[in-house]
Formats: structure tokens, C-alpha cells, sequence
């Protein structure tokens, strides 16, 4: 071996330290990837502080960019360190010139397959997204919901309103706990942060000795199916949610699976109920 950047037994190896840092950088990419694989949708993981390994949804979403980020890097010094035998796979073996090679058309047969399959939402590729819907869904329980998604995100007033409870309760009763250094414009997940709880915990705070507000069971949509996920109301229903999909697809709605029916609806100009009674098989 003549290559001095890579073979001095006293020297620094880049050509090693590449490699290295590649392969630490796809298992911690594989690794953040799938905690956020597993993860439960952003409202349920924020209200509740979901964490997993001791990292919580946003802390593994940091990880997995950054870890990202390093692995194109070294990927990129990677190429740079073994051109010649890159290169070597786009020559053809008898003749080394560069040119047709089989590789290149399985490769890039496989990559279409994939990316078309998945465009086309076909299973498998459909079914494995569903199962994985469905798995975030299961997270999720009656009790950890939020008055409205992604409430940690309010201001305290406005949390405050959501939960019929004026500002001054609010305050004081977050102080009888120890949670000062906020204002009425402060946003509950800051709130939360300084005083080391999850977002659900201020809400349940100063709802405490309040009856709370029947927003849930709002309009007609089933005593709360409203505040159901896609996946969860096919679930309790017994529809099949490729079949649901389907049908809002030829509708031309917006949805996706995480999304409450009370979202849908409302991302499309339609009542809650309107939409649960769409998607109910008719008798």
C-alpha cells in the first residue's frame, strides 16, 4: 500500500477517520430514525412530554438532522477518497470504458419501483405506512388529549379561554405551585419548560377545581369523534382505512392520518359531523 494520506502507521488516516464517522453517523441516523418511526403524532408527543430513551420527540428530530447532516458530509469525503473505484462500478468490465452495466439498471428499476409504489400509495408500500399510522395512533389516549391540537403552542390567556378560566385564576394558581416569570403572552410550552412539566401538566393546573369546557363533545360528531384521529375513528368504526383514504382522495380532501376529524373538516369547509357521517357505510 503506497497511498502515504492513508497508510503511515504514524500519521493521522483521514481515509479511516471517514469511514468511522460514517458508519457511527448511519446508526445514529438509523437509530433517531426509528425512535421518530415510532414516535406518536407532534400534538400527543408535546402535550404530554413523550420521551423515549430519555429524548423527546424534538430532541430525536434534532438528532436525526444532524446525524444526518454528518453522514452526506463523510459521504462526500467518502466519494472523494475512493473515486477511482466509484468510478470503476460506470466502466464496462471488458472493454473499461465507461458505459452500459446491469447494476445500473437494477438499481435504478429498484429505486422507481419504490418511489412509484409509494407515490402511487400501493401496497405494500400503503399497508407498511397504515401499520405505522396505526402504531403512532395507539399512543394516544383520552386522557392525554389536548383541549384543541397542538394547545401547548397557545398563550396561557388564550389556553386560559380555551378552558374557561380567566387569566388572574390562572396565574394564581400556577404561583400556589411555584410557576412564576410568565406573562399572560407567554407561550405554555415555555411555560411548561421552566418548570420542567409537559405542557398538559400547566393546563391541568389551572383547570384544577374548574369543570371543563365540553369542547370535545362540540356539535354532533359523536359525542367527541370529532377529536378522533383518521385512523382511530376506522378502528372503532371497523372501516378499512385504505378504503377511507380512498374515498376522501376521490373527494379532492386534505388529510392525512394523524389528523383529528375535527381538522379534516375543518381544513376542508365542512361540520365534523357532516364528515363522521360521510365516512359511515350507508345502510
Amino acid at each position: 500500500m503506497n497511498d502515504k494520506t492513508t497508510t503511515s502507521s504514524a500519521g493521522f488516516q483521514w481515509r479511516a477517520l471517514t469511514s468511522v464517522l460514517m458508519t457511527l453517523g448511519f446508526l445514529m441516523l438509523a437509530l433517531s430514525g426509528l425512535m421518530l418511526f415510532l414516535a406518536p403524532p407532534g400534538r400527543v408527543a408535546n402535550w404530554t412530554n413523550w420521551t423515549l430513551l430519555g429524548l423527546r420527540k424534538s430532541e430525536w428530530g434534532g438528532v436525526h438532522i444532524w446525524f444526518g447532516t454528518l453522514f452526506l458530509v463523510m459521504t462526500a469525503f467518502h466519494v472523494f477518497y475512493n473515486w477511482r473505484p466509484l468510478l470503476s462500478y460506470f466502466k464496462n468490465r471488458v472493454t473499461r470504458a465507461v458505459g452500459f452495466r446491469q447494476e445500473w439498471a437494477v438499481a435504478g428499476a429498484l429505486t422507481a419501483v419504490v418511489f412509484a409504489g409509494t407515490k402511487a400509495d400501493l401496497p405494500p408500500f400503503s399497508s407498511f405506512l397504515t401499520w405505522n399510522e396505526e402504531f403512532k395512533a395507539s399512543w394516544e389516549k383520552a386522557s392525554d388529549r389536548a383541549p384543541i391540537p397542538h394547545a401547548e403552542l397557545l398563550t396561557l390567556a388564550a389556553l386560559a379561554e380555551k378552558g374557561g378560566v380567566d387569566l388572574p385564576t390562572a396565574t394564581a394558581r400556577l404561583a400556589a405551585k411555584g410557576i412564576t416569570g410568565f406573562t399572560g403572552e407567554t407561550v405554555v410550552q415555555k411555560i411548561a419548560d421552566a418548570a420542567k412539566l409537559p405542557a398538559r401538566g400547566i393546563y391541568d393546573i389551572i383547570m384544577a377545581g374548574t369543570k371543563p369546557a365540553s369542547g370535545h363533545a362540540e356539535g354532533k360528531a359523536g359525542g367527541g369523534l370529532g377529536w378522533k384521529t383518521l385512523t382511530q375513528f376506522c378502528a372503532d368504526e371497523g372501516l378499512s382505512l385504505e378504503e377511507v383514504r380512498a374515498r376522501l382522495k376521490a373527494r379532492n380532501l386534505k388529510f392525512d392520518d394523524t389528523m383529528t376529524l375535527r381538522e379534516i373538516a375543518s381544513n376542508n369547509g365542512q361540520k365534523p359531523y357532516d364528515l363522521v357521517e360521510s365516512l359511515r357505510p350507508k345502510p
